[in-house]
């Protein structure tokens, strides 16, 4: 059983740095073509299902992979797969959290971890043998990895817009084995390195 798990293409928050969090902040015209660049790495990939956050950022990408693959499926919508909440600081530069945790009124980490476990669990018990392509969100596909890795500090992982993370789970032994992390080879080289020291700040 292979999982995809693909972060949605470029927003204008995205691109200020900004939370989005549940805010349904649409795609830009970057982020439309890194869907593209996505799909067009997906012809040449089997899958049996696509699952997408219900925000429109991570629907539209997975809309875009569904038409430029011909996948003749359904995708299928779930608000178990969208961002963190971040409360009053959606909208809001990065930075501000850093020096306001105390103030942070959005989904505990605890609430977050275990609606994304739950979905994760649910998807490897009711899809057995099927290959699943999962577009979402940064922490969620963050949280994911940490979760099958048995990682507690799930953000110490990076995950860019646009970027696919791949996962082999053996239904023998029942492990998982991540097979990529935050792959942008399907983006150009001019385009990975200006995401990078975008997010980076180099």
């Amino acid at each position: 059983m292979y999982i995809y798990l693909i972060r949605h293409g470029e927003t204008n928050w995205n691109d200020k740095l900004l939370f989005q969090g549940h805010t349904d902040v649409p795609l830009n015209k970057k982020g439309k073509l890194q869907a593209k660049m996505i799909a067009n790495e997906f012809k040449k990939i089997k899958f049996d299902y696509i699952f997408s956050s219900d925000l429109s950022r991570a629907y539209e990408t997975a809309g875009i992979i569904k038409k430029l693959t011909g996948f003749n499926g359904k995708i299928i919508k779930s608000k178990e797969l969208r961002e963190r909440n971040y409360g009053s600081f959606e909208g809001k530069e990065y930075e501000l959290l850093r020096h306001k945790k105390s103030n942070f009124d959005g989904e505990k980490d605890i609430k977050f971890f275990k609606r994304i476990n739950s979905f994760f669990d649910s998807i490897i018990k009711n899809y057995k043998n099927k290959d699943i392509v999962i577009v979402t969100h940064g922490g969620v596909v963050r949280q994911i990895i940490a979760y099958i890795l048995g990682l507690k500090d799930y953000k110490r992982i990076r995950i860019y817009n646009a970027s696919i993370s791949e996962i082999y789970y053996n239904e023998k032994s029942k492990k998982f084995f991540l097979l990529r992390l935050n792959s942008m080879a399907h983006l150009s080289y001019k385009e990975r390195i200006k995401i990078h020291k975008h997010i980076i700040g180099v």
